[in-house]
């Protein structure tokens, strides 16, 4: 995929909290998918039409009220949104952006995103599991219940230890930093500053199972030091769980 020649469009959306459906999209980021969705082209309900069209967004939450940021190589159709779901709506050329990009600029960036690592480690593996069981416990379930759940995942570190792989699991918060530095240099920013929030766990929903996403809002500045990279990460974004609105990189200028 060639993202220097992408045409690339942003689209701001500052929500109407009386509208149901928003109150809907921000309990469920499922839904939020479904309506960000609705406003590209989709021929013949084409299963990849957001991998496609590189289709991004991510729910901010200000003092004024939440705004959703869409972006996309492929044309927005806002008004698609649901009747009263946006006190205001607008979106631009972000191309020029791509063009912008040069070694040595220094940035501010902002991204929310699923820190994860993968280990094999069977002190941290155990630990994770007895963490799994007092979780449970702590919900409500029932001690034999909280002993199931950490002995289905003991089970599943065997059958992955057996084939010699390793169990990915969100990064801990005194390893996020690392993460992200390691992260954003692989896409070809080197931080200078790193702002880490933790945010809502997120219940993603695949065909026979569902995973917990555990996502970190990250600010700060950094130094652009491979300006393709930087653009590849921008367009495609960066990190799994893209539909449930991680993965979108914004880049400013530092300005004093």
């Amino acid at each position: 995929m060639t993202t220097t020649a992408a045409q690339l469009t942003l689209a701001r959306i500052r929500l109407n909290p009386a509208s149901r459906h928003v109150h809907r999209d921000v309990r469920n980021p499922a839904d939020m998918h479904r309506t960000v969705m609705n406003l590209i082209d989709r021929h013949d309900q084409n299963p990849t039409a957001r991998h496609d069209a590189n289709l991004l967004h991510r729910l901010e939450h200000n003092p004024d009220g939440a705004t959703l940021l869409v972006q996309a190589t492929a044309p927005l159709h806002l008004d698609r949104l649901p009747n009263g779901y946006a006190l205001q709506a607008a979106q631009r050329d972000a191309t020029p952006v791509l063009a912008w990009i040069t070694t040595g600029r220094t940035v501010r960036y902002r991204i929310h995103t699923n820190p994860v690592t993968t280990t094999r480690n069977p002190q941290l593996l155990q630990k994770e599991a007895d963490r799994r069981a007092e979780a449970a416990i702590k919900a409500g379930k029932s001690y034999t219940e909280a002993t199931q759940i950490r002995d289905a995942f003991l089970d599943r570190v065997a059958r992955h230890a057996a084939k010699r792989r390793g169990i990915t699991l969100p990064a801990t918060p005194d390893t996020i930093t690392a993460w992200w530095t390691r992260t954003a240099e692989s896409k070809g920013l080197r931080p200078d500053l790193v702002i880490d929030s933790p945010l809502p766990k997120i219940a993603a929903r695949r065909t026979d199972s569902t995973a917990t996403l555990t996502p970190v809002a990250f600010d700060g500045i950094a130094t652009i030091t491979d300006p393709d990279a930087v653009r590849t990460a921008l367009t495609n974004g960066i990190g799994k769980g893209l539909a449930y609105g991680l993965g979108l990189l914004s880049l400013a200028p530092n300005t004093p």
